[in-house]
């Protein structure tokens, strides 16, 4: 503590506040001691002259409800009487992405040590260009990767193979292939494609009764899985039973396709050999062998559901920089849902405004414990 009469005045600011759901300008009075060093306003981020839950709400609206920020500067004049022109919800925005972007990178370190990662992609653009957005799920983290290419180096980045040695729950993309340790493939896109053949072609009782076998299989897998009388004996001798049945159910269809076929025809054996050669792989029933494991990547599928409808109404990102400002943001705000027993405003504050003061974030903190439980390196998180 430093004696009132030792501190002298160093500067005044006013900021925006929220208060009781109404914004208000706020005077500051910042004092320094002896060692000259300005303390910050709690809730404010350097240099800012809005508070932080003008940011996270703002943040919230434009990149997780799906608002354009056009709207979102109506919302908070409407709700709040907070005029804010959309140049400078758009600097809020920027300001916010660099505050956490150290938070961002600790929760891709935390992702390499995770013993299950689900991850998939869709369709995503930086102003005309394609490109994709990536999703990675884990327990406790959730990583978004805007604007990135589908492709190996971008995956090799935020999974790098000489450092996750945790299961990895993906499609059957080429991207994926002979890429992990251990890995499972999505039984619903599987399942998708069987159950898409019975329907169109209903006639053809090869793909209802091929159909119905492969379900029943899937179920008594997902049974045995939830069976915690089994123990990892137990489990090995069930898999090798699955795998039994479900070469059996795919040998007398096993074949390779010709240009007479039909489409049809051509889907159906497709399917068939991508069972067989995921089989080959042994990436069909992992989540039998390991329970904490699902057989689906619907998680990684749901995450991706909200930027999805932003692509179908035009709000992508403009340039490569808005697109790292989104990934930072959605990540840390996504990854809050799961870390906080309640996601509301009040309590991301709570936890956001917290970091500022204990100078560590939740992530940073979930890093040096897991650094203190084994030998890892230690990351220089900022």
């Amino acid at each position: 503590m430093v004696p009132r009469t030792a501190c002298r005045l160093a500067r005044e600011r006013a900021v925006w506040r929220l208060q009781a759901g109404r914004a208000a300008l706020v005077g500051y009075r910042v004092f320094c001691g002896p060692d000259g060093q300005e303390p910050r306003i709690n809730g404010v981020t350097p240099r800012c002259e809005y508070g932080l839950e003008i940011l996270v709400v703002l943040a919230f609206v434009v990149y997780v409800i799906g608002v354009s920020l056009d709207k979102a500067c109506a919302l908070l004049t409407f709700f709040c009487q907070l005029p804010l022109p959309k140049s400078q919800a758009d600097a809020l925005l920027r300001q916010l992405a660099r505050h956490w972007d150290a938070e961002f990178d600790t929760l891709c370190a935390l992702l390499t040590r995770a013993a299950v990662v689900y991850m998939d992609e869709t369709g995503w653009k930086i102003g005309r260009e394609g490109c994709s957005l990536w999703t990675f799920a884990s327990r406790l983290q959730r990583v978004f990767l805007f604007g990135c290419r589908k492709d190996a180096a971008t995956l090799d980045t935020i999974l790098p193979p000489d450092v996750f040695t945790g299961v990895a729950v993906s499609d059957d993309a080429a991207v994926y292939r002979d890429r992990f340790a251990q890995a499972q493939k999505c039984w619903a896109h599987l399942l998708r494609k069987a159950i898409r053949l019975a329907l169109l072609y209903p006639r053809k009782q090869t793909y209802q009764r091929f159909l119905d076998r492969l379900l029943v299989l899937y179920y008594d897998a997902k049974a045995a899985a939830a069976d915690r009388r089994l123990g990892d004996t137990g489990r090995r001798q069930r898999v090798a039973e699955l795998e039994g049945r479900l070469c059996s159910l795919c040998q007398p269809q096993w074949r390779a396709t010709t240009p007479q076929m039909q489409p049809h025809e051509r889907d159906f054996t497709n399917l068939v050999n991508e069972l067989v050669q995921r089989l080959l792989d042994e990436e069909l029933f992992t989540f039998v062998l390991r329970p904490e494991v699902d057989p689906t990547n619907n998680l990684a599928e749901r995450l991706q559901r909200s930027p999805a409808q932003d692509r179908k109404a035009g709000r992508t990102s403009r340039s490569a920089a808005g697109a790292r400002r989104r990934s930072v943001i959605v990540s840390v705000l996504e990854s809050l849902r799961v870390n906080l027993e309640h996601f509301t405003l009040a309590h991301v504050l709570a936890e956001v405004t917290g970091w500022m003061t204990c100078g560590a974030s939740r992530f940073t903190q979930q890093w040096r414990d897991l650094i203190q439980q084994s030998s890892l390196p230690v990351l220089d998180t900022g």
